[in-house]
């Protein structure tokens, strides 16, 4: 059960980084006339940023069900 609580907060936070970077963007691109480039710019950052989070966190829960597969194997 806890793994698809992790996987649909992972959804909201992408969605949270877009109108974030949205909301941030907008008040940057007004204030140095960027042309919405800050916008773009953040929301790659941001992107990026996220996709090595997901990356991070299923490589962490793939070791963690391998650490519980051998101790379920070595109780047998």
């Amino acid at each position: 059960m806890r793994k698809y609580i992790i996987f649909a907060s992972i959804g909201f936070e992408l969605v949270g980084l877009i109108i974030g970077c949205f909301y941030l963007g907008e008040l940057l691109d007004t204030k140095y006339q960027t042309k919405g480039m800050a916008f773009v710019g953040l929301s790659l950052a941001a992107l990026v940023g996220w996709l090595v989070r997901v990356i991070w966190l299923l490589k962490r829960m793939e070791a963690q069900e391998e650490k519980e597969n051998a101790k379920k194997n070595l109780g047998k």
